[in-house]
C-alpha cells in the first residue's frame, strides 16, 4: 500500500459500513468518508492547481478534517495542518511562506489567498461527488504533509513527510501495538500534531475506527466517549496520564477489561506514573512510543509486561533500524556505561526540513536521523533514552539527567508535576534547579522531600534550589517546554 488514501478506498468496498471516524457526536462509514473525499478531491482539481501544491488546513478534532486531509492527499496535493488556535495573521504568514495554493479555516484569510471555509469541505465534497470520479492514487514518494513541530527545543520546523513515510509510521503503530481488528481508538489531542494525525492514519490502514475529541480539558467528555463508543485503545500523552491518575484514576481503572492498550509517548514519562498505571489496568497493554516528528514510532515498549527496566523505550519497530553513534555520527558498540546518540533509519524517515537545506544536514544525513537524545543498546536488544544532550546538567564534569531526577520527586507526596533544569551560578558554571507544582494545594515539606531524594540520588544530583510555582510551561500538545523554564 503506497497511501493511507488508498486503505481508505479498499476498505470502503471490503467494510463500507464499518464506521471510519467518529466527532462531535457524529460519524461516518468507510463507504460515505470515501465518497466525500473523492468529491472535495475533485473540487480540488476543478481548481487547477498544480500537483504537489500546498494546501493548509486549520485543523480541527472532526469529521471534516478527515474529508478535507484524504481529499487533498488523492488530489496529489500537499497537506499543512496548522493550530486551531492559530490567529488570521499567522495563517497569512504560514500561507505566504509556503506558497499555499488553498487555506481551508473558520476565520478565513487575507483575500489574496484562495479560502474556503472548514464548514464548506463536507459540502463541497458532497456536491462534486460523481459515481464515474477517477483518480490515481499518490505514489509513495510523492510529498504527503508537511508537519510542524512543536518547538520544544527550538524554533518550529516544517518536517516533510511523504506517502511511504505515512505509511511506515502507521504500520509502525499497527504492529507495534497489535492494533485489533474492531479496534475502537480515542485520540483527544490536537489533530495537527504529529502523535495525533498518526494515530487517525493507523485507523485507516487497519479499517478500524477513530474517534476524535478535543484535548482533555473535559474529562466528563472523555469518559462518556470511552463508554459510549466502547474504546478499546486511547493516545493518552505522560501529561493527560499524570492528569488523570491525580483526577479520575478510580474512573480509569473501571475500564480495565475494555481496553486493549493505552499509547502514550512523545515526551518523558515518570516511572511511578507507569507504575500506577499498571495497578489501575492489569488486564490493558500499556506502550511507550519512542519517535518524534523526523522519524515517527521507532520503538515501542509494553510496561505492562516488561516491569522495571527505567528509561527503556522499547526495541524497534516493524520499519525502523536504531543504533547508537558518538559525537561524530561513528556507530559505537554501547551499553550502560558507554551511551552515546540516538540515530534512527527506515522507511518512517522524513524527506527534510521545509526550506532549511542546512538545518536538514544538521540531522539528516544519507536517509539516517541523529538524534540529540541520549542513549544506549543493552544485550536484549532494549533500547534506552536517558535524555536529550542539551537537556543533561554538567556541573564541572558530573552529569545529572533531569528525567532522572524528577522521577525521583514525582513520587514525593503532594508533587503534582516537577522540572529540573540547569540555572547559570556565581562561578560561571550552572547549577540544577527544581520547580514543583503541588496537588491540589497541598504542601509540600522541602527537608523532607530532600531526605525522599537523598534515598535515591547521589548528592550533587539534588538541586539546593527548590521553588514552589502554580504551573510549568506547556507546548500546545502538552509536553514540557524545558526552554521556557525559569
Amino acid at each position: 500500500m503506497n497511501s493511507i488514501v488508498e486503505a481508505v478506498a479498499k476498505f470502503a468496498a471490503e467494510r463500507p459500513d464499518r464506521v471510519a471516524v467518529i466527532a462531535d457526536n457524529e460519524q461516518i462509514t468507510y463507504a460515505e468518508l470515501w465518497k466525500e473525499v473523492q468529491g472535495f478531491a475533485e473540487y480540488i482539481r476543478s481548481q487547477g492547481f498544480e500537483k504537489g501544491s500546498r494546501i493548509t488546513v486549520k485543523a480541527a478534532p472532526s469529521i471534516w478534517f478527515a474529508v478535507s486531509c484524504f481529499g487533498i492527499h488523492l488530489s496529489g496535493n500537499v497537506q499543512v495542518p496548522m493550530e486551531k488556535t492559530i490567529g488570521k495573521s499567522g495563517i497569512d504568514n504560514i500561507a505566504e511562506e509556503l506558497g499555499a495554493s488553498l487555506i481551508i479555516s473558520d476565520i478565513g484569510a487575507d483575500e489574496k489567498f484562495n479560502c474556503i471555509s472548514s464548514e464548506e469541505v463536507r459540502e463541497i465534497g458532497r456536491k462534486y461527488y460523481r459515481d464515474d470520479l477517477k483518480f490515481d492514487f499518490p505514489t509513495k514518494d510523492m510529498l504527503c504533509d508537511i508537519m510542524f513541530t512543536t518547538g520544544t527545543t527550538g524554533k518550529s520546523k516544517g518536517v516533510m513527510e511523504s506517502h511511504k513515510a505515512v505509511v511506515a509510521v502507521s504500520e509502525n503503530v499497527q504492529y507495534g501495538a497489535e492494533i485489533i481488528p474492531d479496534n475502537v481508538y480515542l485520540v483527544p489531542a490536537p489533530i495537527n500534531h504529529a502523535s495525533a494525525i498518526r494515530k487517525l492514519y493507523t485507523t485507516m490502514i487497519t479499517g478500524t475506527t477513530c474517534v476524535l475529541l478535543d484535548g482533555f480539558t473535559d474529562l466528563k467528555k472523555f469518559f462518556d466517549y470511552i463508554e459510549r463508543y466502547k474504546v478499546t485503545s486511547i493516545l493518552m500523552p505522560p501529561a493527560a496520564v499524570r492528569m488523570i491518575l491525580l483526577l479520575s484514576a478510580k474512573n480509569l481503572a473501571k475500564y480495565s477489561d475494555q481496553l486493549h492498550h493505552i499509547h502514550t509517548g512523545a515526551a518523558a514519562f515518570p516511572e511511578a506514573d507507569k507504575e500506577k498505571l499498571n495497578e489501575l489496568l492489569p488486564n490493558t497493554r500499556l506502550y511507550f512510543a519512542y519517535g518524534s516528528s523526523e522519524a515517527g514510532c521507532s520503538c515501542m515498549f509494553d510496561y505492562s509486561k516488561y516491569k522495571g527496566l527505567i528509561s527503556c523505550v522499547g526495541t524497534p519497530n516493524k520499519n525502523a533500524h536504531v543504533f547508537i553513534v558518538d559525537e561524530n555520527h561513528k556507530e559505537i558498540k554501547s551499553s550502560k556505561t558507554n551511551q552515546g546518540l540516538i540515530a534512527i533509519s527506515g522507511d518512517m524517515i522524513m524527506d527534510g526540513y521545509y526550506n532549511a537545506p542546512e538545518l536538514t544536514k544538521t540531522v539528516l544525513e544519507d536517509g539516517v536521523v541523529y538524534t540529540n537524545d541520549i542513549g544506549y543498546i543493552d544485550e536484549n536488544g532494549f533500547v534506552y533514552m536517558l535524555g536529550r544532550k542539551g537537556d543533561v546538567i554538567n556541573i564541572g564534569g558530573l552529569k545529572i539527567a533531569p528525567t532522572e531526577v524528577e522521577d525521583v520527586v514525582i513520587r514525593f507526596p503532594g508533587v503534582a508535576e516537577c522540572a529540573c533544569f540547569a540555572i547559570p551560578d556565581r562561578m560561571g558554571g550552572v547549577v540544577p534547579k527544581l520547580n514543583i507544582v503541588p496537588a491540589n494545594g497541598a504542601e509540600i515539606d522541602i527537608p523532607a522531600l530532600r531526605a525522599h531524594m537523598a534515598k535515591y540520588l547521589e548528592a550533587f544530583k539534588i538541586p539546593k534550589n527548590m521553588v514552589i510555582v502554580d504551573s510549568l510551561p506547556k507546548t500546545s500538545n502538552g509536553k514540557l517546554d524545558r526552554k521556557n523554564l525559569k
